[in-house]
């Protein structure tokens, strides 16, 4: 004898379903079936013993008013939604002692009584934590078994209400126990779309930082070569500007894929990007070694990451010359010949990490006097073993 369902829609929309259909007569009936007034129509079973002997107008105005007033004792007690918010514990003891109390004063009287002992059984099924709701209706049923043999109620009423009050609250029972897991799992799932968006977010926003710290950069010491060049090397000059303009549409179209979530990019892209700033940063640049044969993600991390790099020297070295080592084995070396001295990790260095750490990596950043060096290291690959199964 529920009170509420386990699950109801929340809104009008998720009622109706995708193309707003109106609700079909089972739709309706269902609705109907979850609210807690429809349990009411358990009441009728009240009456039944009237099939079988008349009440005389005592026994039928007694009856009348004792099933009148506690409706809206039933209705007070499961306002709002019972399975979700949880139930009142002094509204439902004093409901179920109000319905324990009728089912005894009634037995002199024409009717079921133990319909109402039925009705408290289940409303204490929805105390927490579930020991007590146990303890209660096992003290409930206790007390009416003792009470009703001694005020005389017949063998066959006696057991059946106390059976049928156990099959119902049992019942009722499982559906709090049910709709708490549902609630848990719903709570859970808010929780895991709350955090990918808070991923999604930081995803992005570093990429943007990236792309747009870099390319900024870039195209800030590029404007300033080309103005110095205006009246001394006009052509050098109009290169300049195209590079800016070429940047400036690539770089839209980096933005654009990284908020969709496909930017890609590789060692070989952000070594000739790193090449072409620094040149125009008129710091000096010396390359060892080849980019490795890494896969994608490592490829990107390290792209990115040496993109990073590169627009720190740029902004802040205050460098001459840098370089950029590949040694075996996915690491990756940059250094400068700037003032070097106290870092603070900022937005583009803890980015730095977190790429690199994602996919198992180190980042190690040593800054001397005579400049910083940045160490970046991935590990190995791991082999196919699908693959070396299959090829032995």
């Amino acid at each position: 004898m529920a009170s509420d369902p386990l699950y109801k829609p929340d809104s009008a929309s998720e009622r109706a379903g995708p193309e707003s259909a109106p609700p079909t007569r089972a739709n309706r009936l269902r609705g109907l079936s979850e609210t807690p007034a429809f349990y009411l129509i358990y009441l009728v079973f009240y009456f039944t013993p009237w099939f079988f002997q008349l009440p005389g107008l005592r026994d039928a105005l007694i009856g009348f008013a004792a099933v009148g007033s506690f409706i809206p004792v039933y209705l007070y007690v499961n306002a709002g939604d019972p399975y979700r918010n949880g139930v009142k514990p002094v509204r439902t003891l004093m409901a179920a002692g109000y319905a324990s109390a009728l089912s005894l004063a009634l037995i002199p009287v024409v009717g079921m009584s133990g319909n109402f002992h039925i009705y408290a059984v289940t409303l204490l099924a929805g105390l927490r934590p579930q020991r007590v709701a146990l303890l209660a209706m096992a003290g409930l049923s206790a007390f009416y078994l003792c009470a009703s043999w001694l005020l005389g109620v017949t063998i066959f009423e006696m057991v059946l209400s106390q059976f049928i009050a156990v099959m119902a609250g049992m019942a009722t029972l499982a559906g709090f126990e049910s709709a708490q897991r549902v609630s848990v799992r719903e709570r859970n799932l808010r929780m895991e779309a709350e955090l990918a968006a808070l991923r999604e977010r930081e995803r992005i926003a570093q990429d943007l930082h990236d792309l747009l710290g870099h390319t900024l950069t870039t195209i800030a010491v590029k404007s300033e070569l080309a103005a110095r060049l205006l009246d001394a090397d006009a052509d050098r000059a109009r290169s300049e500007i195209i590079e800016i303009r070429d940047a400036a549409r690539i770089t839209l179209k980096d933005v654009r894929a990284a908020v969709a979530g496909m930017h890609v990019t590789t060692l070989h892209q952000e070594l000739a990007r790193a090449r072409s700033a620094l040149s125009a940063a008129d710091i000096g640049l010396r390359v060892e070694g080849e980019p490795p044969d890494l896969d994608q993600a490592a490829h990107a991390a390290l792209g990115l990451a040496l993109r990073e790099a590169v627009t720190n020297i740029i902004r802040h070295s205050g460098a001459e010359a840098a370089l950029i080592r590949f040694a075996p084995e996915g690491v990756l070396v940059i250094e400068d010949d700037g003032q070097g001295g106290e870092l603070n990790a900022g937005t583009g260095l803890m980015g730095m990490r977190r790429r690199i750490e994602s996919l198992g990596g180190e980042m190690e950043i040593e800054s001397r006097d005579t400049g910083v060096r940045v160490t970046l290291s991935l590990p190995p690959p791991q082999p196919d073993t699908e693959s070396l199964e299959s090829h032995p």
